[in-house]
């Protein structure tokens, strides 16, 4: 299976869509209810869950919802764990889908299939309901996804006289793509060539490379690790390479706190690996330079991210089946196209992801991500929505960064890995 997603014509938010079921309990409850929802995210993201707290509370004015926004993820989950050991958590947040088994392990989080009509799952893609499940049972709802492309600064390219790829087929090289990056370094009129948005707990996002050059972190019943090949050691050196030449700003590893979109914005570098969830901030806020976006680089294949949140019920909830029918709201088709196409997001929901969009900002960058969505590979979503794999991630993170910003060799980090991840699985 490749998830495939396809650009269009579809209005966004509106009067006169059917929003959402009622059930008769949430109908006829008059007592005022207040829930808390934590999420982090962009400006467009954020008046992307206003909108829909909003609505839901002009249907059931008996209940308020807060809506808490974080800086990032990790900050989120900091705070998530620390009110959860206090028994205070907040009704909702959202997490990624590389997270939902560390919480469902620990039931810090709310079974909601007795919450869910049979057959509810089947209206999402199969890998995103297989992302919030969790020995059988549902942990959390699928909300979007999102990829990776390469985002690049037209005025620096066309100073060194490259036109980017128009076309997924033609995608740069890893070759062409260092190459490029060599020639804007060396013209200067960006400090770096360029960054890759992996930061704040999202070290899953190296994968891709893994996988462009043939290689995979798990064997293909995900029982052992496999990083510790000549493939795996040769990504490991790849993505190293860009730290010791330069290429990267040193401040941009894996373990770092650095805001890449703004570093492109400012001119700071000349590309930028990221998610199409950037498109409302680079278009806000970078009114100095032209910006485009192309496709992944390849090697002997094409691979990109699995990326993208679901939202859960905290157990600390007063209130779960009145969360779980708001999260079932927020995951409605109406409101996911009306959240996707405004806060620049993929769709999850099968009936979505088969239509064409109309995407508030930037459609010709969204066609890009559309387009690279479909060459996410499977066994790297099987990989990253494992139950376990919020501690091979952070494995991941701790070797990644010990190779890009101490020049451990490529070899000792794909042995440690190897090693750490085999203590995950238990073996």
């Amino acid at each position: 299976m490749r998830h495939r997603y396809h650009m269009g014509r579809r209005g966004i938010l509106g009067a006169g869509l059917a929003l959402g079921t009622t059930h008769a309990w949430l109908a006829h409850a008059q007592s005022p209810v207040a829930l808390t929802l934590s999420v982090w995210g962009a400006q467009a993201e954020q008046d992307a869950f206003n909108a829909l707290v909003s609505r839901y509370q002009s249907l059931h004015p008996n209940v308020t919802i807060r809506l808490e926004v974080n800086g990032n993820s990790m900050q989120l989950y900091q705070l998530v764990d620390t009110r959860l050991a206090g028994r205070q958590a907040p009704d909702m947040f959202r997490i990624q889908y590389q997270q939902v088994g560390r919480y469902a392990g620990a039931r810090a989080v709310v079974d909601l299939t007795p919450h869910l009509e049979q057959g509810y799952g089947s209206q999402f893609g199969p890998a995103f309901w297989q992302a919030v499940t969790y020995q059988g049972r549902q942990y959390a709802l699928p909300h979007h996804t999102d990829t990776f492309a390469l985002y690049y600064n037209v005025d620096f390219l066309r100073n060194i006289g490259v036109e980017m790829p128009t076309s997924l087929d033609h995608s740069l090289s890893w070759d062409e793509f260092i190459r490029v990056a060599r020639q804007l370094k060396q013209k200067g009129d960006a400090p770096y060539a360029f960054a890759m948005a992996w930061q704040n707990s999202a070290a899953y996002r190296w994968l891709p490379f893994l996988y462009q050059h043939g290689g995979q972190l798990l064997d293909a019943e995900l029982k052992q690790p496999q990083l510790a090949s000549a493939k795996g050691v040769e990504t490991i050196a790849w993505t190293q390479s860009w730290f010791k030449e330069g290429l990267v700003p040193p401040s941009t590893s894996v373990k770092s706190g650095e805001q890449t979109q703004n570093l492109f914005a400012n001119g700071t570098i000349a590309m930028l690996l990221g998610g199409d969830w950037q498109i409302p901030f680079l278009q806000q806020n970078m009114a100095k330079y032209k910006w485009d976006v192309t496709y992944m680089p390849r090697d002997v294949a094409m691979a990109s991210d699995l990326g993208g949140n679901c939202l859960a019920v905290s157990r600390d909830s007063k209130h779960p089946e009145i969360a779980a029918d708001f999260l079932k709201f927020v995951v409605n088709e109406d409101n996911m196209r009306a959240f996707v196409t405004s806060a620049q997001f993929l769709p999850v929901r099968t009936a979505l992801m088969r239509q064409q969009l109309d995407y508030a900002l930037r459609p010709d960058a969204m066609k890009v991500y559309v387009e690279q969505a479909a060459t996410i590979p499977d066994h790297l979503v099987r990989t990253v929505t494992m139950p376990n794999f919020s501690k091979i991630n952070a494995a991941t993170a701790d070797e990644l960064d010990l190779a890009f910003t101490s020049d451990q060799a490529p070899a000792t980090t794909a042995q440690n890995l190897d090693a750490k991840i085999r203590a995950v699985l238990g073996g």
